[in-house]
């Protein structure tokens, strides 16, 4: 069963034997085995755990094992679950095209087969299991490439994967019908670069997204189970290379060549338009020498975005259909929108300190098409966030208003009190004075009430009669 097995796999399961004989066990089992993987800090599992800044004594301390029996067993044997991590390991081996099963193929098995306390132990340390087998497979390769050097690149672009992975961006809602779609389209044996088109806020961003995530969870083909999602600032690259077409050639040059060579970038260029329908003569460099030149190589994958307005123009100017295949992007069905403001709700709830009704969130899905000009969900995201504002701005002037109608009852009664005297020995306009201080005073504590009671009803709950009265005016959103 352990023929394929490298030598600090081998080593990682006689240290398992150990901790099992330690623990007055006959049989191997799933804890042990990891206990032994963390006795080597130099095999592979180890240092996919250390590169994620986990503290390998504290894990190991962490796993508090009772003895099994009274006294060391003379034979030790694998449970069956051992063995089934084994066999699974071995699978993973073949599956990736390794030539031996290693410690960190053994650490997946062990995570995925989903039994003993190192599981719950790795999860109270704050490791994401379902992002392990994405950071096995980087740091294999990042070890295989170290020549490797991604300097230009970095400088002018945003590795959206890695900031996913790190907890740095929110997860989003996964409409998978289209998400699959376009991982299928990256899978093609040709033209597998993906031209996304739709209308602003239909969620094209979003998509990539999530792709992000099918490529952390490994829901992806083999060949990008190691890839990340680099989005490319085009904008900034022409900024920042300087005054001089050479300086941006060069600048070009770097970028691409290192996108070209590294083997693990799905690059990102939002509204391409921009670039193929440009005019400034800098714009050219990318165009022909270069970009096209990366979009035509069957080792490179690009994700673009434009609109079906730009679309047009695109395929009476250019040879965009060439190089992409193109997935139209419409507007999700509504039921998936109102996942979508649920996966915002508690953004929304913290930034204007409201709650917000399940109501209010399908009321906005329904509303928006008739009363923002942006696409859903983006339109409903917008009109619910209006709501909201207009919620916590209503409550802060109804705040201010009480404030100033105390102020103003405290100085008519002072008022009063002065004119009273006057008004008591039959002065004419005193009287006359006293009277409309006392009707002011009357006004002024109605309308004390009135905000006192607007008030103590505000609940902060933001609910579909919000929705009616910010959709009657929603400021012209777009």
């Amino acid at each position: 069963m352990l023929e394929n097995f490298s030598e600090q796999a081998l080593r990682a399961v006689m240290y398992a034997q150990e901790e099992a004989r330690r623990n007055f066990s006959p049989l191997v089992q799933p804890d042990h085995l990891f206990l032994g993987l963390l006795r080597d800090p130099d095999n592979a599992a180890c240092e996919v755990l250390t590169s994620k800044g986990l503290d390998l004594h504290k894990l190991r301390a962490a796993i508090k094992l009772e003895p099994i029996g009274r006294r060391a067993p003379m034979e030790i044997a694998y449970s069956e679950q051992v063995q089934g991590i084994f066999r699974q390991a071995e699978a993973e081996t073949s599956r990736f095209g390794f030539d031996q099963v290693e410690a960190d193929q053994l650490l997946l098995s062990y995570v995925e087969q989903g039994e003993g306390i190192g599981i719950k132990v790795l999860i109270d340390s704050g490791l994401r299991l379902n992002h392990l087998r994405w950071n096995t497979l980087r740091l294999r390769y990042t070890k295989r490439n170290q020549a490797i050097r991604t300097a230009s690149l970095d400088r002018f672009s945003l590795d959206l994967t890695a900031r996913l992975e790190q907890g740095q961006m929110p997860a989003v809602v996964e409409w998978e019908p289209m998400v699959e779609r376009l991982i299928q389209l990256l899978g093609l044996q040709r033209k597998h670069n993906v031209l996304m088109v739709g209308e602003h806020g239909v969620g094209k961003t979003a998509l990539i997204h999530a792709l992000n995530q099918y490529i952390l969870d490994t829901r992806i083909y083999q060949q990008f189970a190691h890839c990340r999602v680099v989005f490319l600032y085009v904008d900034k690259m022409l900024a920042e290379a300087g005054t001089t077409d050479e300086h941006l050639y060069d600048v070009t040059s770097a970028i691409m060549s290192e996108i070209r060579q590294s083997g693990d970038i799905i690059l990102v260029i939002e509204n391409i338009h921009q670039l193929f329908l440009a005019r400034k003569k800098e714009l050219e460099f990318i165009i022909t020498q270069q970009l096209l030149t990366l979009l035509e190589d069957s080792n490179t994958f690009c994700i673009a975005t434009t609109t079906p307005h730009f679309l047009r123009t695109l395929d009476d100017q250019t040879i965009i259909r060439h190089l992409f295949q193109v997935l139209d992007v419409g507007e999700p069905p509504q039921a998936f929108c109102v996942h979508i403001l649920k996966q915002w709700q508690e953004r929304l709830e913290t930034h204007h300190q409201v709650q917000i009704s399940p109501a209010a969130l399908e009321l906005a899905v329904r509303m928006a098409p008739d009363k923002i000009t942006q696409k859903l969900p983006e339109g409903a995201l917008t009109l619910l966030d209006l709501a909201a504002a207009r919620k916590r701005w209503q409550r802060g002037a109804d705040q201010e208003a009480l404030i100033r109608a105390d102020r103003s009852l405290r100085q008519l009664v002072e008022q009063r009190a002065a004119l009273a005297e006057s008004a008591s020995n039959g002065e004419a306009e005193a009287l006359k004075a006293f009277e409309q201080t006392k009707q002011e005073i009357l006004r002024v504590e109605t309308q004390l009430q009135r905000y006192q009671q607007r008030l103590h009803n505000q609940d902060l709950i933001l609910d579909a009669e919000d929705l009616l009265l910010v959709s009657e005016h929603p400021g012209g959103a777009n």
